[in-house]
């Protein structure tokens, strides 16, 4: 028997300066780690078939006996990362029944749908209130991708963003009659007003997404994922998965990757005056205003660090080279509760006491967040009621 790649694993990010390679199972979540080294005898391996050769490749190349290749191929084994090649159409039919299993009769007709047009959505199904994920589609081989490679179109959604920012700050300086007219400003409403904020906030967040993402590629990341989730239990979202980005070594292009989707929302906002100056009807004026104030609302939250997962946050992160300070504040705040109890505060150092104040103020300022992102969607509901 001969061993093959699981196809299952996808290589997600090759670290240059210590010739890591990072593996990710695209749909039980694991993550693995081999050398280069490691991975070129595997590949002769799975090329070769045969064992023996792969071991006098591994002698001559690395100086190394039968048991270094014994124990990779039982690390790959226990991993999956290679499988036994009789037993790849056994396993593919169990990864179809369990993910059957997991798929009601809705997401079986969505999936349905959506593989009509050569689109593999994934349901995941897990999460909480304050955020559930719903799916994700891959996007290797897809159109996003080739957009987002092409370096003609990198460079055009960069001076589109650019030329929205200087366009819309030019329709606040020298045109006084615009300040006027947002201090009239006034919320009307109508029968579209729900759907054209509900479409505004998906377009708006699926450009952001795609901000980081473009960016994401242009400094080399590999694999991605177009992630559908709820916040709040009904208050739909979508989001990149930028699987590799925590592994780089370049920091400034880490910073850059987060930072394209807070300066896509500037643009967006002062791209909207442009609309604003157009002659139009007042509702639909009213409307373009309220999208405008939504979008400058999220750019504010989206930039406080005390919100996990918000662009704020992970920019702190970085600064505090703390990949994942949330968790970390949170295991400070149960060793400090632990020391209250026990009355030793002497095992707490500096750095917990400032952990204990980040997780208390994000505490705060994630019931604030809810609290004001859901006012602002059921506010077209009551506004009719409002004298």
């Amino acid at each position: 028997m001969n061993y093959i790649f699981n196809p299952d694993y996808k290589l997600i990010y090759s670290k240059e300066s210590t010739e890591e390679l990072f593996f990710k199972h695209t749909w039980k979540d694991t993550l693995i780690q081999i050398s280069q080294c490691e991975w070129n005898i595997l590949s002769h391996l799975v090329k070769n078939r045969d064992e023996n050769k792969t071991l006098i490749y591994l002698m001559q190349s690395y100086d190394a006996d039968r048991s270094i290749l014994n124990q990779l191929i039982q690390y790959s084994l226990e991993t999956e990362l290679i499988i036994w090649e009789d037993a790849l159409e056994a396993q593919q039919k169990q990864k179809t029944l369990f993910q059957n299993q997991s798929l009601s009769n809705w997401k079986l007709v969505i999936s349905q749908l959506f593989s009509y047009v050569s689109i593999p959505i994934e349901f995941i199904g897990r999460g909480n209130l304050r955020f559930y994920k719903v799916a994700k589609i891959p996007l290797e081989k897809t159109w996003m991708e080739s957009w987002a490679k092409n370096q003609m179109a990198q460079t055009f959604f960069q001076i589109m963003v650019i030329l929205l920012m200087f366009t819309g700050i030019g329709q606040i300086i020298y045109n006084p009659q615009f300040i006027k007219q947002w201090q009239d400003f006034e919320l009307i409403n109508s029968p579209i007003l729900l759907p054209f904020l509900i479409s505004g906030l998906l377009v708006s967040t699926f450009l952001h997404e795609f901000a980081h993402y473009l960016i994401y590629l242009k400094h080399g990341g590999l694999v991605a994922d177009l992630g559908f989730s709820f916040v709040l239990g009904f208050i739909p979202f979508v989001h990149i998965n930028t699987n590799s980005l925590h592994f780089w070594d370049n920091q400034r292009h880490r910073v850059e990757v987060i930072l394209a989707g807070i300066l896509l929302d500037i643009s967006l906002v002062l791209g909207i005056n442009i609309f604003l100056d157009w002659e139009m009807e007042k509702i639909w004026l009213s409307h373009w205003q309220f999208l405008q104030c939504f979008i400058a609302f999220r750019i504010i939250f989206n930039a406080i660090p005390f919100i996990p997962g918000t662009d704020g946050y992970f920019l702190l992160s970085e600064y505090l080279h703390e990949p994942a300070l949330f968790h970390e504040a949170s295991r400070s705040i149960k060793k400090f509760k632990t020391s209250l109890f026990q009355l030793n505060v002497n095992t707490l150092k500096p750095k917990d006491y400032l952990f204990v104040g980040y997780i208390l103020m994000s505490y705060c300022f994630i019931s604030a967040y809810y609290c004001l992102l859901a006012l602002w969607i059921i506010l077209p509901y009551f506004i009719r009621f409002i004298p």
